[in-house]
């Protein structure tokens, strides 16, 4: 059992890094499609939707 709890443990880690180094580009997506004009889309949802992506750390 404490093998399965260590690799649980490990494959956290493994998600939070993978997140941490994607979090940055997300980050910079966010603000790409910010600046662009809204096509048709309704901008404070968007914000709204992908914002809590962003607040990882």
């Amino acid at each position: 059992m404490e093998r399965h709890d260590l690799t649980l443990a490990s494959t956290r880690v493994h998600i939070l890094n993978l997140c941490l180094r994607k979090a940055p580009c997300l980050r910079s997506m966010f603000h790409l499609l910010r600046r662009l004009p809204s096509c048709g889309l309704d901008t404070s949802l968007s914000s709204t939707q992908v914002t809590p992506l962003l607040d990882l750390h």
